[in-house]
């Protein structure tokens, strides 16, 4: 379909990006946490967006908006899911990993999150400052959550955050004192995503 000239619209759109720590193969030694990392001391979201799934990612090109599109960030949040266990783990393992609320802990008090754009810093600071506002609230066990679940409590930037068209863009979370041992050796599946909430900038069609 054509775009047409000199016209645009404003949506809500949100971007998200996930890191993937895939489930134990049915043979041969599984993926942990600290396996699934490309750089030992990082994580890097919107960066490494092939082969992955509508569940970890929308982006559509690593790093960079879709056409001329521009994208206004109002808020910044962080998701951890919950932790599963298979029924041949061992018992000790077992115990370590059912800790879930110090596995999470291990994660936010750990790292600091940043987003970048065009190479410059727009925020940064512990990754406990970005709560999910997501998660499940209700029912029995209960299911630990990064801060309330609810969308309203998620971390919003004072001002907008512009992404210009064709203009680079990541969120890196950094483990300035390595990653914490319980934490690497987590096996999946474990998806942690960073969500981007605001609006996207396009022609209309």
């Amino acid at each position: 379909m054509a775009k047409v000239d000199g016209l645009k619209e404003k949506l809500h759109f949100p971007l998200y990006d996930a890191f993937f720590v895939p489930p134990p193969p049915s043979s041969g030694t599984p993926a942990t946490f600290e396996t699934s990392m490309t750089d030992p001391r990082v994580i890097r979201f919107f960066v490494d967006v092939q082969n992955k799934t509508k569940l970890e990612t929308n982006m559509q090109a690593a790093g960079t908006l879709p056409s001329l599109n521009s994208f206004e960030a109002r808020a910044l949040r962080v998701v951890m899911s919950s932790i599963q266990v298979r029924k041949d783990t061992p018992k000790a393992e077992l115990r370590q990993m059912l800790n879930e609320p110090e596995v999470m802990a291990d994660l936010i008090y750990n790292s600091v999150t940043m987003l970048l754009v065009g190479e410059k810093t727009m925020i940064e600071m512990p990754t406990f400052g970005f709560p999910s506002g997501a998660g499940v609230s209700t029912g029995f066990p209960t299911v630990p959550n990064h801060g309330v679940p609810d969308p309203r409590s998620a971390f919003r930037f004072a001002e907008p955050v512009m992404i210009e068209p064709q203009q680079n863009f990541r969120v890196e979370m950094q483990f300035p004192r390595e990653v914490p041992e319980r934490l690497a050796k987590l096996q999946g599946p474990l998806r942690i995503w960073v969500q981007l909430d605001g609006y996207m900038v396009r022609d209309v069609q």
